[in-house]
């Protein structure tokens, strides 16, 4: 997932087991626990919310959200922001992924704009924010990753924080997996 760092997790579990080869794959906002379901992926870090059917989780950690904005825009530079300072702006992101933005009565930002643009990557929409305006809410991790000069990232004071968990099929029984969810865990 994009901000969150495995390699230490990945390591100490590979030292432990050197018999096993551990690989690597990059998942995304869209897709983090479709590789589980599928069985490609024996375990997944995912960004709450997610649909949990089928999965455990384990909680790794939890972390604070920032608003992305133009590196221009009237909020960068300061300390801290509610939602509430964020509801005359066109999020680029499914509402749903911020439930205190998208619940918002005196929301007016973007309704106006047309359909929500389509991203494939944080990339992609760290370029538009700064290229057409409008603003992402991200865990702090994920902005920090992210280095753009023509953005700026606010914490957002009244809302919690993001939370990271692991995440397995709830039908495997194989214990290296609440083994490596203890040195992932152990990590953060």
């Amino acid at each position: 997932m994009p901000g969150i760092t495995v390699t230490g997790a990945v390591r100490a579990f590979s030292t432990r087991h050197p018999e096993l080869s551990v690989q690597v794959m990059r998942t995304s906002w869209g897709d983090q626990v479709q590789g589980v379901h599928e069985g490609l992926l024996d375990v997944s870090f995912v960004r709450l919310p997610v649909d949990h059917r089928g999965l455990e989780l384990r909680p790794l950690f939890r972390e604070p959200r920032v608003a992305v904005v133009p590196a221009d825009h009237r909020l960068a530079g300061k300390e801290s922001i509610v939602i509430a300072d964020l509801a005359p702006e066109r999020l680029l992101q499914d509402p749903d992924a911020v439930p205190e933005w998208r619940d918002l009565p005196e929301r007016t930002g973007g309704e106006a704009a047309g359909p929500r643009p389509s991203f494939a990557t944080v990339e992609e929409k760290l370029e538009h924010v700064a290229t057409s305006g409008g603003v992402l809410v991200l865990p702090l991790s994920t902005a920090a990753y992210y280095t753009h000069t023509d953005v700026a990232h606010v914490p957002i004071g009244d809302i919690g924080p993001g939370e990271v968990c692991l995440a397995w099929s709830a039908g495997r029984r194989s214990p290296l997996l609440p083994e490596f969810a203890d040195i992932a865990a152990a990590q953060h």
